[in-house]
């Protein structure tokens, strides 16, 4: 998680999945990680990542489109992020909210 937490901060999505993910994918095979819940967590991850300052991506975009400094975006962040983290949290430990769907539709 704090991996791709910190390389979202500084990367693109796409470089992170291209590059990365198929590094860390042998990992989480051996570690016992199911896929999907893998796949759910490198995206909430890279998600967060793209969130954060210094140099979230999604930050320079939003200043970029609304005109809003970004000293601004990045005072009003905080409390989103914190929510965002717990669920990342949450999402990790509990892999029953991700695979519940899949589960249901039979595709496990």
């Amino acid at each position: 998680n704090v991996i791709i937490l910190i390389l979202g901060m500084f990367m693109d999505t796409s470089t992170i999945q291209l590059v990365f993910v198929p590094i860390m994918l042998p990992v989480a095979r051996a570690l016992g990680i199911d896929m999907i819940h893998f796949g759910v967590i490198v995206t909430y991850n890279m998600m967060v990542g793209l969130s954060t300052p210094p140099f979230g991506m999604l930050l320079f975009i939003t200043s970029g489109i609304t005109g809003t400094p970004l000293k601004d975006i990045v005072r009003e962040i905080w409390w989103p992020l914190v929510v965002m983290l717990i669920l990342l949290f949450i999402i990790t430990y509990l892999p029953e909210l991700s695979l519940f769907l899949p589960r249901a539709a039979g595709l496990l």
